[in-house]
């Protein structure tokens, strides 16, 4: 695996992704959130690198005795190894397993976009939340507790936290999140409310928090992102280039 990928896994593990409890199972390591049990990116299962007999059908059986065990409502399985995924992705969809597929992309030029970045400011995460709720509701799947959960998972994430935002006459227009330690910076949860779209506010964000993270001391800058969504490419355009990437199922 490349390096820089690696290291992105590593803290991303340990950032945007972590739990309080971890444990060994079959194939790799089980992680949970007990206090946020909803959100399921706190509570998975991670898949080490896989023997070529492991089918979908043993993993979802691990699913069922650890996560079930624990009483979660979900069932995810993460691969680190994108290619063991895709081997298995058939397999999970013939169980009713849904996929994502991610892509990890590190900031290794200068961006193409042009935006004002004075319009960024540092923000508390108290000003943000009912904007943060209203984009959870937002969705299909959206519920009052299940965005009590996304977003209180946020204050059990162990690494420095920063929350940037454009306001717009008080109001949150676009905001995301910067977690940073030592050399590393991760930037996500990156939102535009629907009626400020397609006004640079969101370059404007993430091309502040790049700054500011470099200023923090971060020389390795990197994010995630859906390989089938748009905001890809905009991180494109902005200077992050694809260093790898991981597929996760999901059974709900």
């Amino acid at each position: 695996m490349d390096p820089d990928l690696a290291r992105a896994f590593e803290f991303i593990l340990r950032a945007d992704m972590a739990g309080t409890r971890t444990e060994r199972f079959r194939f790799g390591t089980a992680v949970s959130l007990p206090e946020c049990p909803l959100r399921h990116d706190s509570n998975y299962l991670v898949v080490d690198p896989l023997p070529r007999d492991v089918d979908a059908a043993a993993l979802a059986d691990e699913a069922d005795r650890v996560q079930g065990g624990a009483g979660l409502k979900h069932r995810m399985v993460m691969f680190r190894a994108a290619a063991d995924g895709e081997r298995l992705a058939a397999g999970f969809a013939a169980l009713g397993w849904e996929p994502f597929r991610g892509l990890v992309m590190a900031l290794r030029r200068p961006s193409s976009k042009s935006a004002d970045t004075s319009v960024v400011t540092r923000a508390d995460p108290g000003a943000l939340r009912a904007a943060r709720e209203a984009q959870i509701l937002s969705y299909p799947w959206g519920t009052p507790e299940v965005a009590r959960h996304l977003l209180g998972a946020r204050d059990f994430i162990p690494v420095e936290t920063r929350h940037y935002a454009v306001f717009v006459d008080g109001e949150p227009a676009s905001w995301a999140e910067l977690y940073i330690e030592g050399d590393t910076a991760q930037l996500e949860a990156l939102a535009t409310a629907e009626r400020f779209r397609n006004r640079g506010h969101a370059s404007a964000v993430m091309l502040h928090m790049a700054e500011e993270a470099r200023r923090a001391g971060a020389s390795f800058l990197f994010l995630s992102a859906n390989a089938a969504d748009w905001p890809k490419d905009l991180y494109t355009r902005l200077g992050y280039d694809e260093i790898g990437r991981y597929v996760k199922f999901t059974r709900t």
